[in-house]
C-alpha cells in the first residue's frame, strides 16, 4: 500500500487505503458497488473545494477535470472529500485536439501518458477516489479517431496499477457515430459518460433507437446550454432566470435520469461553483460572490426529497423598458429606460437588489473553455440598488443587464436581460419608398359610391378620380396605396399614365377570407361557410393574378406590391393562415421586379412577424394611437415605441408604415376626434419621417362615408380623410 497523505502514520494508515469500486449487473439492472455495497451518487461538478456546504446539502461525490490546477491543490480536495464522506471522479486532464494536441504523433502520446501514469500512482490508494474520468468532451471540433487509440492506453494503463477504480471518458451530447467509434477503439474502458444540458430531455428516445443498453454515467447536466437557447433577433442566446433554471434541474431528474436507474449509474449535476462561460451566471449553482442559487435548493430535494429549512428567492420577472429577457429588447442610445425586478421570498426574508451592465460576450469558444470575465460598466444605472432602477442606454452596442435579490442567507435570484442598443430609428435613405415620406391611402369611392360589398360596385368616374389625383398632388402627395386590383385600380393607374401625373402607387392584393375567424373577431356573429371560404381560395388567385398583371403592365408607376391587409392579426374577418400569405408573397415575388410587403398590425409584427419579415422586402405596419386610447400628447410617442418595437423584434428589415392616421369624427373616440388633432398628428409624423427616412401613409385620402353602420354617420370607420368627402380640405390641408 502507498500512503499518499503528507501527515499519514502508521496508525492511520489503514483509514487511507483505496476502497474498491465496480460496476455489477444486478437482476434490477447495473449498480455501482463501493467497498461492496450498493453506492448512489448524489453528485455535483466541482473545481474549487466547497465539500463542507456541499455534503451539508445532501451531496457525496464530486466530479473535477484535472490534476493540475493551478487554483485548486488536487491532494487537499480528496483530503478535504475524505473528511466530509464524500468521493471524487478524478479528471485527468488529456489534451483536446482542438487545443492544438496531434494524436498523430506518437512521441507526444506518450509523454502524456507518462504524465498520468504519475498522477495514478500519487492518486490510487486515496479512499475518496471513486473514478477515473480520462478527458473531457474530446470529441468537441475533433476529427482524428486516433484520440481513442489513445484514451485506450490510458485506460488499460490504469487497470494495471490501479484495479480498484473503474475507467471512463465523457462524450459531449449523445453521438452514436463517437459511442461507436469510442467502443471499436477504447474496449479498456469500463463505461462511457454523457454531458448533456438541453438534449438531455430527448435522452430516453436516443438510448431506445441506438438500442444502447450500457451502463453509464451523466457526468454533466444543468440547465439548457447557450448553444440550445432561443436567441434575439440580434442573434444572442437568452438565460434562463434562476428560478426556470432550478425547474429544469427538477424537471430533468423527475422525467429523465430518475427513471433511467439500473442503467445510468450516477449523474454530477453543473456547476458546483460559478465560472463565465457567455456570463458569469449561466452554469454556476453559485455566484461570484459564493450566494447559493435557486438552483442548489433543487439538488437538496434531489439529494434529500425535501426543500432547506430556507429557501432561496424566487424570480417572477425582470422587466427592460416593459420587456422581458426574451422579447429581443433594443433601445436608443442616450435615452433613459426604466428596468424591475419582481422576486418573492417564501420567508418573507429582507431582500437587497443590486443591477449590473455587462457588454454582451464576444467568446466563441466552445466546450467550457476559459472565458475572461466581462468587467461591469459603471454610471448608467440610476438606483442599482432598488427593485427599480433606471438605466442609460449606453453607446451604440451589444450588452446585458443583470439583476440579483439577496436574501440574509446568503441566498440570491437572479435573472438578465440582452439588450442591442442602436443609435437612433432612423433607416437608410434607400428605406423610403419612391423616395417619399409622407404619402397617402386612397380609395376614391364619394357619396353613393363604394367597392364590392355583395351587391356589385359603384366606382367613382374617370373625371373624380382625375380630380382627386390632381387634388393630391396640389397638396405635395405623390405617393398612394391602393388596396385591391379591382377596376377602380386599373382605372387609377391609367389615368396616371394617361395624363403623365408625378404619381406613385403601392398596389393592394387584397384577400378574403379562408378561414372563419369568428371567434377572434369581435363583428363575426355566425362561421363563414366553408363553400364561402372554398370560393374565396379562388378569389384570393385571381386577385393574386391580377396584381402580378397590373404590376408589370404598370411598373412604371407600381413602385411595390402589398399581398393581403391585416389578414394575420387575431381579431380580422378575413383570416389567412401565415403560410398561404408566406406562400403568395413567394409566388407574387418570383413573378414581378418590384418589392413585396405584407400590411398587418405592428403587434402582430412584433409577436408573430419573424417568419413572414424573412420572406418580404419590406416590413408594412398598421398603428393607430386614437385608436388605442391615446391623446394626441401621447400619440407621437406611442407611434415611435410601435416602430421600435417592430424594429426590435424583426432587425435588419426595412419598415414602412402602411397605415397611420387621426380620425376627425367618431362616437367611439368622443372629443379626441377633431381636426386639430388630426392636423398636428399629420404634421408631427410629417417631421418624424423626415428625420427617421420612413414612408408613413396617413390613412386616408378622403372620407368615406360608405364604411360601417350605414345608420352611424359618425361611425369610427368614416371620417379619417385628410379631406371630406365632398373633397373640401380639412384644416390639416390648409395651408
Amino acid at each position: 500500500m502507498v500512503c499518499v497523505l503528507a501527515a499519514c502514520t502508521p496508525e492511520t494508515e489503514e483509514m487511507q487505503s483505496a476502497v474498491k469500486v465496480e460496476i455489477v449487473k444486478t437482476d434490477v439492472g447495473y449498480q455501482l458497488m463501493r467497498g461492496g455495497e450498493r453506492y448512489e451518487i448524489k453528485g455535483a461538478g466541482m473545481g474549487i473545494d466547497d465539500i463542507e456546504r456541499f455534503a451539508s446539502h445532501g451531496g457525496n461525490s464530486i466530479r473535477n477535470w484535472t490534476t493540475t490546477s493551478e487554483y485548486q491543490d488536487v491532494l487537499a480536495l480528496l483530503d478535504s472529500a475524505h473528511a466530509h464522506g464524500v468521493t471524487v471522479a478524478l479528471g485527468l486532464p488529456m489534451r483536446a485536439e482542438r487545443h492544438g494536441f496531434d494524436y498523430d504523433n506518437p512521441e507526444a502520446v506518450e509523454r502524456q501518458l507518462e504524465v498520468f501514469r504519475q498522477d495514478v500512482i500519487k492518486y490510487r490508494d486515496h479512499p475518496a477516489l471513486l473514478v477515473w474520468i480520462i478527458g473531457n468532451e474530446l470529441n468537441h471540433s475533433y476529427s482524428n479517431p486516433a484520440v481513442y487509440d489513445a484514451v485506450n492506453d490510458v485506460a488499460a494503463m490504469i487497470h494495471e496499477l490501479d484495479p480498484n477504480h473503474p475507467t471512463t471518458t465523457t462524450l459531449s451530447g449523445f453521438k452514436p457515430d463517437v459511442i461507436g467509434e469510442i467502443k471499436l477503439r477504447a474496449p479498456q474502458l469500463d463505461f462511457i459518460s454523457f454531458q448533456m444540458y438541453g438534449s438531455l430531455f430527448g435522452l430516453h428516445d436516443e438510448l431506445n433507437q441506438l438500442g444502447f443498453t450500457d451502463p453509464f454515467m451523466m457526468t454533466e447536466w444543468g440547465t439548457i446550454g447557450y448553444w440550445e437557447m432561443e436567441k434575439t433577433t440580434w442573434g444572442v442566446p437568452v438565460e434562463l432566470t434562476s428560478t426556470e433554471k432550478a425547474d429544469v434541474f427538477l424537471r430533468a431528474d423527475r422525467e429523465v435520469l430518475s427513471p433511467l436507474e439500473g442503467q445510468m449509474i450516477g449523474s454530477y449535476a453543473f456547476l458546483w461553483g460559478q465560472k463565465q462561460e457567455r456570463t458569469s451566471t449561466w452554469f454556476g449553482l453559485f455566484t461570484d460572490a459564493g450566494e447559493e442559487t435557486e438552483a442548489v435548493d433543487a439538488m437538496h430535494y434531489i439529494w434529500n426529497g425535501e426543500w432547506p429549512d430556507n429557501r432561496t428567492p424566487q424570480v417572477r420577472s425582470m422587466l427592460l423598458d416593459g420587456r422581458g429577457h426574451k422579447q429581443s429588447v433594443t433601445l436608443v442610445s442616450g435615452e433613459s429606460y426604466d428596468a424591475e425586478f419582481d422576486v418573492l421570498d417564501l420567508e418573507g426574508d429582507p431582500l437587497t437588489f443590486r443591477w449590473e451592465v455587462k457588454s454582451e460576450s464576444d467568446q466563441t469558444a466552445e466546450g467550457g473553455d476559459f472565458e475572461e470575465a466581462i468587467d461591469n460598466l459603471e454610471g448608467l444605472l440610476s438606483n442599482p440598488d432598488a427593485a427599480v432602477t433606471r438605466l442609460m442606454a449606453p453607446e451604440p452596442g451589444q450588452y446585458r443587464l443583470f439583476a440579483y435579490a439577496s436574501d440574509d442567507h446568503g441566498h440570491v435570484a437572479h435573472a438578465n436581460i440582452p439588450f442591442l442598443v442602436e443609435t437612433s430609428l432612423v433607416q437608410p435613405e434607400d428605406a423610403l419608398i419612391a423616395g417619399e415620406t409622407m404619402a397617402v391611402a386612397y380609395s376614391g369611392f364619394r357619396a353613393g359610391q363604394h367597392p364590392d360589398r355583395g351587391s356589385g360596385a359603384a366606382n367613382p368616374s374617370r373625371a373624380e378620380i382625375l380630380e382627386d389625383l390632381n387634388i393630391l398632388l396640389a397638396h405635395n402627395l405623390r405617393l398612394v396605396r391602393m388596396y385591391d386590383t379591382e377596376e377602380n385600380t386599373r382605372t387609377t393607374l391609367e389615368l396616371i399614365r394617361e395624363h403623365k401625373l408625378p404619381i406613385k402607387v403601392l398596389l393592394g392584393i387584397w384577400l378574403r377570407a379562408e378561414i372563419s375567424n369568428h371567434e377572434g373577431c369581435p363583428w363575426l356573429d355566425e362561421p363563414i361557410p366553408q363553400q364561402q371560404l372554398d370560393a374565396n381560395v379562388l378569389k384570393n388567385a385571381t386577385q393574386v393574378q391580377r396584381g402580378i398583371e397590373l404590376a408589370n403592365e404598370f411598373d412604371d408607376i407600381i413602385i411595390a406590391v402589398n399581398v393581403g391587409n391585416e389578414a394575420l392579426v387575431e381579431w380580422n374577418d378575413h383570416m389567412v393562415s401565415l403560410d398561404r400569405v408566406i406562400e403568395l408573397v413567394r409566388l407574387v415575388k418570383a413573378s414581378i421586379e418590384q418589392p413585396v410587403t405584407v400590411a398587418d398590425n405592428y403587434e402582430w409584427w412584433i409577436r408573430d412577424g419573424a417568419p413572414l419579415a424573412t420572406e418580404v422586402d419590406f416590413v408594412g405596419v398598421h398603428t393607430y394611437p386614437v385608436w388605442e386610447n391615446k391623446p394626441i400628447d401621447e400619440a407621437l410617442d406611442y407611434t415611435i415605441d410601435n416602430i421600435r418595437r417592430v424594429r426590435a423584434a424583426l432587425p435588419g428589415t426595412p419598415i414602412a408604415i402602411l397605415e397611420a392616421g387621426w380620425a376627425t369624427s367618431a362616437n367611439e373616440f368622443g372629443e379626441r376626434a377633431n381636426q386639430p388633432d388630426q392636423a398636428r398628428y399629420f404634421e408631427e409624423m410629417s417631421a418624424w419621417s423626415e428625420k427617421t427616412n420612413t414612408t408613413v401613409f396617413f390613412f386616408e385620402a378622403f372620407d368615406e362615408p360608405w364604411k360601417g353602420d350605414e345608420n352611424d354617420p359618425l361611425g369610427a370607420e368614416k371620417h379619417w380623410g385628410l379631406f371630406f368627402v365632398d373633397r373640401a380640405p380639412k384644416q390639416v390641408m390648409v395651408k
